[in-house]
């Protein structure tokens, strides 16, 4: 359920009559709301056939209903904020943590990332494929949208180090174990991989958001549980996540003759600098100094000169053709340009000084992400100077490592004659 349903929602007397006759919510001192004690996995499972036609098409449609409405603008803002904020490149490969019915999934297609949504729903899943299969069959850059999904519990999840990011779009509250949950979350991530949450906080004891969410429970028998924002962040580090921070979402246009009057100014600092009450949005990163498991075989790749080193129109600049092939298990993401976001794939040349140090020659991008068993066609530009030594092409997990340390082999370019 959206933050923008319960904070709208009038106060349920049926619902404080579920309250009093189970005497208590269950888990109410946590960090979390309580919950009515149902089998919520039956319940998100049997969500979709108890709902009226008109609840099913608005699975189907959202956010792009008609007409266009706060919940329309709220999700393309709030879309905006992750892409924006993950700065991935082409072919990405991004989970989507209870996707639903694909609302999130569809928008990161769109951009580009290759996207695995999943969902304990078999029907949610079912929509999900349908609204992706919509998309035309091409997207930005001329690139095809590629988007799978898989009805299973997260805990379930087979996956290790294979994800550049996961997203959890009002899905974080569905979860009873929420610390298993994101520990299952942190072992699919490539390390340095981020995890971006937002949701619904907790609303105030007894409001009328509190009231709505048990109804929620009540009819549907699904868990509804937000959670405290410190209690979240809390529980995020638990998890074994670093660098984790809530971030506050800033979603107005401001006239900029409001903003000369300070008192305006000084209650707008006010509030961005607190952030929405109702809000939860917490990014994190996975430990890049984690163990790499050896099973996994991620970071394997080969490279194959396709020429010898050719002049440049450009003076003092010397070009090779090569291409770079993913023999790994994990696909390796694109970037448009430096810096490079962690976690993309580059390929790097370089020189070995006197003393058997590195000396970097600059990096080349990816024209495209590469899945695994594919290939690539990379130009490689150095200084026509580099090229009368032995120059080594290697490829660079950036943030993380270079692949001849984790067992690769780099490309050995001999001097230009």
């Amino acid at each position: 359920m959206s933050p923008e349903y319960y904070r709208s929602a009038v106060r349920s007397s049926v619902a404080r009559q579920a309250v009093r006759k189970l005497g208590r919510l269950r888990r109410s001192g946590d960090g979390r709301l309580g919950s009515l004690g149902h089998d919520f996995d039956r319940g998100h499972r049997e969500y979709v056939k108890k709902l009226p036609e008109g609840g099913r098409l608005w699975l189907r449609t959202k956010p792009f209903s008609a007409p266009p409405n706060f919940e329309l603008a709220a999700c393309l803002r709030t879309f905006a904020h992750v892409v924006d904020h993950l700065g991935l490149g082409l072919r990405a490969q991004v989970l989507d943590v209870g996707c639903g019915p694909g609302w999130m999934s569809e928008y990161l297609a769109r951009c580009g990332y290759w996207v695995t949504g999943i969902d304990i729903s078999e029907d949610m899943v079912e929509i999900a494929r349908l609204r992706v299969s919509r998309i035309p069959e091409q997207v930005g850059d001329g690139i095809e949208p590629l988007a799978e999904f898989d009805a299973m519990p997260v805990r379930e999840m087979p996956w290790i180090d294979r994800f550049d990011a996961a997203v959890l779009y009002d899905t974080m509250h569905h979860f009873d174990d929420e610390l298993e949950t994101l520990r299952v979350i942190l072992r699919s991530l490539v390390p340095g991989g981020t995890i971006y949450i937002r949701e619904g906080a907790r609303p105030a004891e007894g409001s009328e958001g509190e009231q709505a969410l048990i109804e929620e429970m009540r009819v549907h028998r699904t868990l509804e549980s937000p959670f405290d924002p410190r209690y979240l962040l809390k529980v995020v580090r638990k998890a074994g996540f670093e660098d984790v921070h809530r971030l506050v979402e800033v979603d107005e246009l401001v006239p900029v003759d409001d903003l000369r009057q300070p008192f305006n100014a000084f209650t707008r600092f006010f509030r961005y600098r607190g952030g929405r009450g109702d809000i939860n949005t917490v990014v994190a990163r996975k430990p890049i100094g984690l163990e790499i498991p050896t099973e996994a075989a991620n970071f394997t790749g080969r490279i194959e000169s396709l020429g010898l080193w050719d002049d440049s129109s450009e003076p003092g600049v010397h070009l090779m053709w090569v291409e770079v092939t993913n023999e790994g298990r994990a696909f390796w993401p694109s970037a448009k340009g430096f810096p490079f976001p962690s976690g993309v794939v580059t390929i790097a040349p370089y020189t070995l000084d006197e003393a058997g140090e590195r000396a970097e020659l600059g990096r080349s991008t990816l024209p495209h992400g590469v899945s695994p068993g594919t290939s690539a066609r990379v130009l490689v530009r150095v200084p026509s100077e580099a090229t009368r030594n032995e120059v080594r092409i290697d490829l660079v997990r950036e943030g993380l490592a270079w692949f001849s340390e984790l067992g690769g082999q780099p490309l050995v370019v001999s001097p230009k004659g």
